[in-house]
């Protein structure tokens, strides 16, 4: 059975909310027979009178890569990777870290609206689970429609918060909005993400779910990337055989992998 043995969606101590070294992951992809890594640290883009991510940030991001580039040389790939978050509501901080530096691969994600993060949001009862949905949509539509990226990571991702409040939530349920963002995503030739976190939290299933995975097929979605979201060594590469499973159920047959923001596919038939 062949392997996904890339790893496209993981942080090190770089990101405020990760404690593991760089080191200590690359070391731990190899023992486990993965032979490719993106890092792709948190840049965070705030609205109206939030401080920016400094550029410095991501100076200290590409030093480190370049240690373990030099460390690991002929036993790893490192590719340079970001994760930006909800880049539309600050376009020109956007453009200007994507023109200073080398990235790889680019995830478009949505951590936060109107700046809060959406493991700070009450998920109260049921009206506001569906207003926290609603907004996450509206969200998700304007970066796919707009953004600069080239994966979007973790469309389901507020079944994770909602989960953390035993509340069940399919973004499949919500097709006639969904559908058009899937759709917009397949058109401008990006990738879709399956995001294995969510088996191992609260979810128990991966972001997204196959429902999805097949609608993005039906609409034209060609690329699928792989990432674990580690924050813990442990946790890269984790359940990539389910990952892999699941894209061949969507119809999908290979994954695809960035070098200078180019797909490359690469097989996971038999």
């Amino acid at each position: 059975m062949k392997k996904i043995t890339a790893d496209y969606h993981l942080h090190s101590d770089v990101s405020p909310d990760c404690n593991t070294p760089m080191e200590e992951s690359c070391e731990a992809a190899i023992q486990k027979g993965l032979t490719e890594l993106t890092f792709t640290e948190h840049m965070e883009l705030f609205s109206a009178h939030f401080k920016r991510y400094p550029i410095s940030y991501m100076q200290q991001y590409f030093d480190h890569l370049a240690r373990c580039r030099e460390k690991f040389d002929g036993k790893l790939v490192l590719r340079a990777g970001v994760e930006m978050g909800q880049g539309q509501v600050d376009r020109e901080w956007e453009k200007t870290i994507i023109d200073l530096f080398p990235f790889d691969f680019i995830i478009g994600s949505v951590h936060k609206m109107d700046n809060v993060d959406m493991g700070k949001m009450a998920f109260a009862d049921a009206a506001e689970t569906e207003h926290i949905i609603q907004q996450n949509l509206d969200y998700l539509w304007e970066l796919v429609d707009t953004c600069d990226f080239d994966s979007l990571g973790h469309v389901d991702l507020v079944k994770r918060y909602a989960a953390n409040h035993g509340i069940k939530v399919n973004l499949a349920d919500y097709a006639d909005r969904l559908t058009p963002i899937l759709q917009r995503l397949a058109e401008r030739g990006k990738a879709l993400e399956i995001n294995t976190s969510g088996i191992r939290q609260s979810p128990k299933e991966a972001l997204p779910s196959v429902q999805i995975l097949k609608l993005f097929k039906a609409v034209g979605g060609r690329y699928l990337t792989v990432g674990s979201d580690a924050h813990l060594s442990k946790d890269v590469g984790a359940d990539f055989d389910i990952a892999r499973e699941m894209a061949l159920e969507a119809g999908f047959h290979h994954i695809a992998l960035y070098e200078q923001r180019k797909p490359i596919l690469v097989s996971i038939d038999e």
